[in-house]
């Protein structure tokens, strides 16, 4: 048995890319969606001892192909030689039940389909395992138990995986360290502390909750574009610069006097989601000269709590629960009323919650 497994010499969008060596019993993450990383995973696929990310057919006539077809023709694939015996304790590790081998791949809950894939690339015996995005679909405490139970099995038999996800709680478990792979490009590799706290592309900085910006440090300050948001800094040079969702202010009038500077910017809303328990908006500068695009909470259905914890249905200012920005409307039916795509609102950044850090670190 190998004791690591080289990731040098990996392909991603026709390029090498060099991940390092991964520890047998450890799990290396990668952070992209199933089309950025899916060549990443193959060519990690390709290497020798490796099993081949067990993917489930999709469509009415896969549908209806039994279980356990599927198994033999993927344990088949994966050259596996591990037995029946091997099978059976992979399935009962995993929870795959007699009765779920004899049912159809349509008529799988995400629960159990997430069971099966682990337990048929456990099966092959194969010492590095790879995985597309196992956790997809899964609800929550499913979920956090899977991927507890993959990550144990792993440090106990001395086997290695390499997984993709979208999702950031999937990488808790990813103990080799992360990478972070966008639009044909390895954007970040370290830590999962790392590669949060100073997010170096658009999906670690949207599942940490922050907008992220390339910007200027010279002569004291940073600078973001050509816009008048500006913070001190001892850095210099080119920098990432990362602002939360709630790290600005908003209000439908210019001359609210809740804004403390003078540099208030016109925007637009330009999209609205749900975020977990917040609503938030999208919003795009009126004059890229003065402000900035953002994502920003626009109010939180959990409430909104004091330093203390205590949650504020009523205060004194008027803010109804759950708001964020009484100058948008003190109740979330005004904030509906007020606010829609195309809205025009104003807006004071707290440059208090911008961090900047250097472009140089990762290269």
């Amino acid at each position: 048995m190998n004791d690591e497994l080289s990731l040098s010499g990996l392909s991603l969008d026709g390029r090498r890319i060099d991940l390092g060596r991964l520890r047998a019993g450890t799990v290396l993450g990668l952070m992209g969606s199933p089309e950025d990383t899916a060549e990443v995973i193959a060519s990690v696929a390709a290497l020798s001892d490796v099993a081949p990310a067990p993917q489930l057919p999709t469509g009415i006539r896969a549908g209806r192909k039994r279980v356990r077809r599927w198994v033999k023709e993927y344990l088949r694939r994966a050259d596996a030689g591990s037995g029946e015996a091997a099978s059976a304790a992979a399935y009962s590790d995993f929870g795959v039940s007699p009765a779920l081998l004899d049912a159809r791949l349509g008529e799988l809950g995400p629960g159990d389909a997430a069971r099966l894939r682990l337990a048929v690339a456990w099966a092959t015996g194969a010492q590095w395992l790879t995985f597309v995005d196992p956790f997809a679909s899964v609800p929550g405490h499913i979920r956090t138990g899977l991927r507890a139970r993959l990550a144990e099995r792993a440090a106990e038999t001395g086997r290695g995986i390499v997984f993709s996800s979208t999702t950031l709680t999937d990488f808790t478990v990813a103990e080799a360290g992360v990478a972070d792979i966008e639009k044909g490009q390895l954007v970040a590799f370290g830590s999962l502390e790392q590669i949060i706290a100073e997010p170096r592309g658009a999906l670690p900085a949207e599942l940490s909750g922050v907008n992220i910006y390339s910007g200027l440090a010279r002569k004291g300050w940073v600078s973001i574009g050509h816009s008048a948001v500006r913070a001190r800094t001892e850095l210099d040079g080119k920098v990432f610069v990362t602002l939360g969702f709630r790290s600005a202010l908003l209000s439908l009038d210019e001359r609210d006097p809740a804004f403390t500077s003078a540099t208030v910017f016109e925007a637009i809303v330009v999209g609205l989601r749900d975020r977990g328990s917040c609503i938030q908006a999208k919003l795009s500068p009126v004059d890229t000269e003065m402000g900035l695009p953002l994502t920003v909470d626009l109010a939180d259905l959990a409430g909104v709590r004091d330093s203390a914890g205590r949650l504020h249905l009523e205060p004194a200012d008027g803010r109804g629960f759950g708001v964020l920005h009484p100058g948008l409307g003190a109740s979330i039916s005004e904030l509906r009323t007020n606010v829609k795509v195309g809205t025009h609102v104003f807006v004071e950044v707290d440059t208090s919650g911008l961090q900047a850090y250097s472009v140089e670190q990762f290269d």
